[in-house]
């Protein structure tokens, strides 16, 4: 989302402005305690021959092509980093460009071109002191112009990841020399780092994007939306030695079978999400290797709180009555995953793990779809093959309806289609979010009034003032009863049935080395200058 897909608007909270968006995917935050799954290592035979060999003191061997099979977006596809919607977007982003920071397996925050960051004694200012000695693929120094350049860039209406600028007051940002920038608030925000996530660094000045300069490990070669992507080692890298490879491609790939089909033949390397029969079937193979990042990875049913007929709680609280948590996940899951209890965040700090464990009761759910007058209730639940065990989860749950006596038409959108334009203006839906939110982040994304991402169009007004302050607090215990308050609000009204987590897991050939799980998301976030290619 989320994923990463379409139309929406973030607040700058405590002073209500507002920026139109339009996609989903991704958020920020964690001290977290989730450990990632294990990388399965498999022997066989596989794809990219390297074209150049050459091996390291650590036996790393260097040259080839690397390339990669994500879902893709069709001709929606775009090379402005600003706009990034699906995740082969994330991948040639990852290629072309670098972020300030990234989230680590262990949920910390890893430096990339923010070396560090401090804040003011009431978290309403933060100063970023950048990387030095990095260049872009022109040969032009990055420095704080650039940064602050995309940080104005980012909080343009179009943006897709824009809660780090609507968090700053940007007419107001300051350069103090040529490596650091002091940036003031518009509210208090104790964790703002985290904000930063997927945001890359662009060149100040740069419009055009056809041919897209940064400070990544790739250089732009070429690019045609919805079909593949080519990009060239960038030999100046800032991280010495790196990336391995000579070349990287990104293949758009909506269909599953297809994707895998090309790493079982050769034609790739790696294969974002395998779904959970196929995971099963090849766990043992020799065939693919398997990346699994387990965690609070979610594939939520969504009800939008101003649309019919989830205007009444009564029937929101239906719907999560209906669902037979350990049914979806032995029948959509093939078992990987685990049951869920209507929140974003199971084993992250702040979640509140006190709340009762929502069970099903069918009963209680057609009491309360009569006194709201909608026992015949009929509606669509819009669903995809876009994430694992996501329209699987939905025809359950479809099943699972019908013992309230209630109609769940469950309507299967094309992959590359699905976080498109009609993304957040669907009354029942589903999404795809990733562990690497915290609680309060997610909510950022979320369920913070006008968020980029809020598919629920959630609007408390309670609820928001209990989250800027929470927001706000620099105090830990306090921040923590105010998130607990936060969530049993959500847990009793909002719009979300998670009913259970997922894994994610994708497939890598034998021959494809230096792969590690990221909370990140699929593909270990796109550690792609890491990545090496065996003989």
């Amino acid at each position: 989302m989320a994923r990463d897909t379409s139309g929406r608007e973030l607040s700058a909270q405590a002073d209500g402005g507002l920026t139109r968006r339009s996609v989903l995917q991704r958020g920020a935050l964690g001290a977290g305690v989730l450990a990632a799954g294990p990388l399965l290592e498999a022997c066989g035979s596989s794809s990219s021959s390297p074209s150049t060999n050459t091996t390291t003191t650590g036996g790393i061997r260097r040259g080839g092509t690397l390339t990669v099979g994500d879902i893709g977006n069709g001709t929606s596809e775009t090379l402005n980093p600003k706009l990034t919607v699906a995740s082969s977007d994330y991948s040639r982003a990852q290629g072309l460009y670098d972020p300030f920071l990234r989230i680590q397996e262990d949920y910390t925050l890893e430096p990339v071109l923010a070396e560090s960051w401090e804040a003011n004694s009431t978290a309403s200012e933060w100063t970023l002191h950048l990387r030095k000695g990095v260049t872009f693929h022109d040969g032009s120094p990055f420095t704080a112009d650039d940064a602050m350049y995309t940080l104005r860039l980012y909080g343009e209406p179009d943006s897709t990841t824009p809660l780090a600028p609507a968090f700053i007051d940007l007419p107001k940002m300051q350069k103090l020399d040529t490596h650091t920038v002091k940036l003031p608030l518009k509210s208090p925000n104790s964790e703002f780092p985290y904000f930063l996530q997927l945001m890359y660094v662009v060149k100040d000045g740069e419009k055009n994007f056809s041919h897209p300069i940064g400070t990544g490990p790739f250089k732009f070669v070429s690019f045609t939306a919805g079909q593949q992507s080519t990009m060239t080692r960038n030999p100046h890298y800032w991280q010495d030695g790196k990336p391995y490879v000579n070349e990287y491609r990104v293949l758009s790939i909506p269909d599953q079978t297809a994707r895998l089909n090309a790493l079982l033949g050769g034609q790739i390397d790696a294969m974002e999400s395998l779904d959970y029969a196929q995971a099963k079937q090849y766990e043992q193979s020799n065939q693919l290797k398997l990346l699994r990042q387990n965690g609070s990875n979610y594939v939520p049913i969504y009800m939008a709180t101003t649309l019919a007929p989830f205007t009444d709680v009564r029937v929101r609280q239906a719907m999560r009555l209906i669902a037979d948590r350990p049914q979806l996940i032995t029948q959509a899951q093939s078992d990987f995953g685990a049951v869920g209890n209507d929140l974003y965040g199971q084993g992250h700090p702040f979640y509140d793990a006190s709340l009762a464990q929502r069970q099903q009761d069918i009963e209680q759910a057609k009491s309360l779809l009569k006194a709201a007058g909608k026992s015949d209730l009929n509606v669509t639940l819009y669903s995809s093959t876009a994430a694992a065990g996501m329209l699987e989860s939905a025809t359950v749950f479809a099943s699972q309806a019908n013992h309230a006596g209630i109609k769940v038409n469950v309507q299967n959108v094309p992959a590359g289609d699905y976080f498109g334009p009609d993304y957040l203006k669907q009354n029942f839906a589903q999404s795809l979010w990733f562990a690497y939110d915290s609680v309060l982040s997610q909510m950022a994304r979320s369920l913070a009034p006008n968020a980029p991402f809020n598919e629920t169009h959630w609007n408390n007004p309670r609820w928001t003032s209990l989250y800027t302050q929470a927001l706000a607090t620099t105090d830990h215990a306090k921040k923590a009863d105010l998130v607990d308050e936060l969530q049993k609000i959500l847990w009793n009204e909002g719009g979300y049935v998670y009913w259970g987590t997922f894994p994610v897991i994708d497939g890598l050939s034998p021959k494809l080395m230096g792969v590690t799980p990221n909370p990140g998301g699929n593909l270990g976030s796109g550690d792609y200058q890491s990545w090496w290619l065996a003989s």
